[in-house]
């Protein structure tokens, strides 16, 4: 049997997760050489076949990890009142009775987006393992964060020699310099929210 102390940890940690495999969902979904693979299929209302923008199944499966996410959070709301994040309240696809998914939103957003709530659900914590009313919706969360890591793989991180300043986006200190062809000049760039900026202009950051 978990204690509360393992369970708390247990948790957070998961939930920790969501931000990043949502922006990797994402990224899979507007992948464009996977949209370029997808056969042609058919659209609703159409008279021919024509090929998606994006990948289906990551698209869906944000929109069902995101909706989970906002339905658990706006339940801890009610439980235990105060404040919640915005997101909680306006940040969504709904449906007619309750949030449906991801609102339209590049893939960092939608990570920002999970940050705000995950971050708030973090400082909760010891709110939510109190609070048998409940019942299992903090562990169909985790369940459910679960499998879309084992559905969708995250490549582990490579060792990165990450420079002292937070990101100016998401917070995180885990800016790296990077040497791309492409690049006209060396840029650094987040491990975490995937923003980059001209090596030039890091420092003013």
């Amino acid at each position: 049997m978990q204690t509360e102390r393992t369970w708390s940890e247990s948790f957070q940690w998961h939930v920790r997760q969501a931000p990043f495999q949502l922006l990797h969902m994402r990224e899979l979904a507007e992948n464009t050489v996977g949209a370029q693979d997808m056969e042609a299929v058919r659209v609703t209302g159409g008279s021919e076949k024509t090929r998606l923008p994006y990948r289906v199944d990551p698209a869906d499966d944000a929109d069902e990890l995101y909706a989970i996410l906002i339905i658990f959070g706006r339940e801890v709301a009610e439980k235990i009142g105060g404040a919640s994040p915005r997101a909680l309240r306006e940040r969504m696809w709904r449906g007619r009775d309750e949030p449906q998914g991801l609102p339209v939103c590049t893939p960092s957003e939608a990570f920002t987006l999970a940050g705000e709530v995950v971050r708030w659900l973090e400082a909760c914590t010891h709110q939510i393992a109190h609070d048998p009313t409940l019942h299992d919706a903090p562990d169909h969360l985790i369940d459910l964060i679960r499998d879309m890591r084992r559905r969708y793989p995250r490549a582990e991180p490579q060792f990165r020699a990450y420079r002292p300043r937070p990101c100016p986006t998401c917070g995180e200190r885990t800016i790296y310099p990077t040497y791309e062809i492409s690049a006209q000049e060396p840029t650094m760039r987040c491990d975490s929210c995937r923003d980059s900026w001209p090596w030039k202009d890091y420092p003013e950051l």
